[in-house]
């Protein structure tokens, strides 16, 4: 059987250990959602956000020296560690630590193994072509996977605790044995922590200060906004318009969203080809049209729609932009410390997001209300970018002249 998984190419066994991971993420959601409800909490919906903000505080505060560490350090190994943190994180809930706090143990281990799986990509290919496509089957199966934990979540949620618990850290410690199976490529020993850490500073101007590393970094964070406050919006308002309480029937309709962003990694490369990754953008207006939309309806087939819709769109707005980021910041400052910005900046917009939508629901602002005011924000995000767009496919006409 080992014989057999080492015979995997390096890419694709990066691609399987991050599904593996991504779906154990997904799993440990919905199971917290069923936990929450299950211990009767009288704002379930503010429970979970708060949560959700835990994992990521972690992305927040861990961001000036894990993009060192990952540069510093194999990066298999640091896939390997990134697994080891999440498993202890769901292990704690089997002995009565507070759901928020496991959570947040979850987030440490994940905002480690983000420039690990990232990092690796650049090392396992050799061109932007290449890029672009490993980034389309890690994005691709990484929604696989949400889709599926999602789905998975909600039905163990739905009916017992540990056997959720059991499965997630079972798939945690399954994603952790596959690690051994990634190349092991030495980093850089030479880095110094307490420099990366000041380090991390002067590299988050230095990207912002490219137009190409700029545009991404705003842009993939408005995706992450947009879908974190969408999953934890959701369950407040598929009860309120379509009347469905079960977390199970939730998780499926939410897991709808993944589905699309799976269909996009295919179309993407098509779509959006080498050269010219800045015409993601048209696709983020369409997912932003979408989102809006779907606040608004009563009808279960028309919701289905416009979120797989959302998921099509973002999909093909998300990749380009990654790869665009990939490559800027591999030239500027490194890969690894440069999916340490993006993180720090996709996070903590997403906090503020959360903030937002939370001090909304406290004021008791209907959570239609309430999304239509996190989408006004993301339209601010979006006609920056559109300001910024004829300069980007300027710079992009330049490279290739000169080629």
């Amino acid at each position: 059987m080992f014989a057999l998984l080492k015979k995997i190419k390096p890419l694709n066994t990066v691609v399987w250990t991050q599904f593996l991971s991504a779906f154990a993420d997904n799993l440990n959601f919905f199971l917290i959602v069923g936990l929450v409800k299950r211990e009767g909490a009288a704002d379930p919906d503010g429970t979970v956000t708060y949560i959700q903000m835990a994992f990521l505080v972690a992305y927040v505060v861990l961001a000036p020296i894990v993009g060192a560490f990952a540069d510093k350090k194999a990066k298999s190994r640091v896939l390997l560690l990134g697994n080891v943190m999440k498993a202890t994180g769901i292990t704690l809930l089997l002995v009565g630590v507070p759901p928020a706090l496991c959570y947040f143990f979850v987030g440490v281990g994940a905002v480690v193994y983000s420039p690990g799986k990232y990092g690796i990509l650049s090392e396992l290919t050799k061109s932007e072509g290449e890029l672009l496509r490993a980034n389309a089957q890690v994005e691709g199966s990484t929604i696989l996977a949400i889709l599926l934990g999602t789905v998975a979540g909600g039905f163990l949620a739905a009916r017992s605790d540990l056997p959720a618990i059991l499965v997630c850290l079972f798939i945690y410690l399954l994603s952790l044995a596959m690690t051994f199976l990634v190349p092991v490529k030495p980093g850089n020993p030479d880095i110094r922590y307490r420099e990366a850490s000041g380090q991390f500073f002067r590299d988050t101007l230095k990207l912002f200060r490219n137009r190409r590393s700029r545009f991404s970094l705003i842009g993939t964070g408005a995706f992450w906004l947009t879908a974190s406050v969408l999953r934890i919006a959701l369950i407040a308002w598929l009860p309120l318009n379509l009347g469905i309480v079960d977390t199970d029937q939730q998780s499926l309709i939410i897991g709808v969203t993944a589905l699309g962003v799976v269909a996009s990694a295919w179309l993407t490369p098509r779509l959006v080809p080498e050269g010219r990754l800045y015409r993601g953008f048209f696709y983020g207006i369409a997912m932003v049209g979408a989102v809006m939309a779907a606040n608004f309806t009563h009808e279960l087939w028309l919701t289905v729609t416009l979120l797989f819709f959302t998921g099509v769109m973002g999909g093909i707005f998300l990749i380009p932009l990654n790869t665009m980021l990939q490559e800027e910041g591999k030239a500027l400052v490194g890969p690894g410390r440069t999916i340490a910005v993006q993180n720090f900046v996709e996070n903590a917009l997403t906090v503020v997001g959360l903030f937002l939508y939370l001090t909304l629901r406290r004021m008791e602002v209907p959570v239609n209300h309430s999304v239509v005011g996190i989408g006004a924000v993301l339209t601010l995000f979006f006609l920056y970018l559109a300001f910024q767009f004829g300069r980007i496919r300027e710079s992009y006409a330049l490279i290739r002249a000169r080629r």
